[in-house]
């Protein structure tokens, strides 16, 4: 066979004798980390790579309504998640809060202030359904009609559209930067709680990779770890460095060294034998 039949569509051709197309082996990532949209993932990211360069960690981005599929289908291994999500058979570790914002176009009246007020939206369009906790409860307080449906539940195609001035958009901070253009702005909605968010991976999932990235997250140094035998490995000196102190010498004290060696111990003898051969000389100048 011509060496140009030793490939298949650039698959080579095993060496086993029996003809078998060697296949690349696949190498599942070391773990998959999904987060919501908004939330940024790099610094942690950069840390696991600076740590474990031969592991590779994937990055997934997950919809409110994935972040808990991902988890129970295995797609994920730990999600960094924004609230609501169903906690139960989860651990978790609160990360930061989130200011809930409204988005409009540019020069509207909603950026006469700093912050907006919600009754200041009662009359607004919404574009779609707000990712904001409470939206429903303080809405209906305030006498707010039925919403409209929904024109997308697409983030970034709703703030497109209000862009466009077609209504307003309810999103979370972080959303709002990550579909930030020239023609829109944002303001904080005043009246609304902050959104947490979240670490959360299964209570059944507790393996290495995933307690590296929870020191990540936490901020442990590459040093630090929650097993206490590095910490043992790192006391072992102790009992020897110990017995040095307590070996060495007080200061002023010869204890230990030999003899002339210190600078003291040297001038001192120096002088001496200058006093014996001052002394030598003057005998023999009696003598003549």
């Amino acid at each position: 066979m011509d060496r140009q039949d030793d490939q298949v569509d650039g698959i080579e051709v095993g060496d086993d004798g029996l003809g078998a197309d060697t296949v690349p082996e696949i190498v599942p990532p070391a773990l998959t980390v999904a987060y919501a949209r908004g939330v940024n993932p790099g610094k942690w990211a950069r840390i696991w790579s600076e740590r474990r360069p031969d592991d590779e960690l994937r990055l997934i981005r997950v919809d409110l309504d994935e972040q808990r599929a991902v988890l129970a289908s295995g797609a994920a291994d730990v999600v960094l998640a924004r609230v609501p999500i169903d906690q139960d058979g989860l651990n978790t570790i609160a990360l930061f809060e989130e200011l809930p914002v409204v988005v409009f176009a540019k020069g509207a009246a909603l950026g006469a202030e700093d912050t907006v007020g919600m009754a200041a939206l009662a009359d607004e369009q919404l574009i779609m359904t707000p990712l904001v906790l409470e939206w429903a409860e303080r809405a209906a307080v305030l006498g707010f009609d039925a919403p409209a449906a929904p024109l997308t539940d697409d983030p970034e195609a709703a703030v497109e559209l209000a862009a466009s001035e077609v209504g307003i958009v309810v999103v979370p901070q972080s959303v709002a930067r990550l579909h930030q253009r020239k023609d829109v702005e944002y303001r904080p909605i005043a009246g609304l709680p902050s959104i947490p968010v979240v670490l959360v991976w299964s209570q059944d999932r507790e393996d290495e990779a995933v307690e590296e990235f929870i020191g990540i997250v936490r901020g442990r140094t590459a040093n630090s770890s929650r097993r206490s035998a590095p910490t043992e490995q790192a006391a072992a000196p102790a009992p020897q460095q110990a017995a040095r102190r307590r070996k060495a010498p007080k200061a002023g004290s010869t204890q230990g060294t030999a003899a002339g060696t210190s600078r003291g111990a040297q001038l001192a003898a120096r002088k001496a034998k200058q006093e014996e051969l001052a002394r030598e000389r003057r005998k023999k100048r009696k003598g003549r």
